[in-house]
């Protein structure tokens, strides 16, 4: 969960912050910033469903051991 939390804040923070060099310096056209951002929104989306999956295969796991699942 931890490395997946820092993936996530990265990638958000990464957004983030090319929006802002778009929106001041407009360094990229209209269509390669779109790219970018659909492409860390995927990857954001990718990580984050990973982070949960795992932690929900661990949180079970733990369950399991301890007796309160079958």
């Amino acid at each position: 969960m931890k490395y997946g939390s820092i993936v996530c804040t990265f990638l958000f923070i990464l957004g983030v912050f090319l929006s802002l060099l778009q929106m001041w310096f407009s360094p990229f056209d209209a269509e390669i910033f779109f790219k970018l951002l659909v492409t860390i929104a995927g990857f954001f989306i990718i990580a984050l469903g990973i982070t949960l999956v795992f932690k929900e295969y661990l949180s079970e796991k733990e369950m399991k051991d301890k007796g309160y699942l079958d």
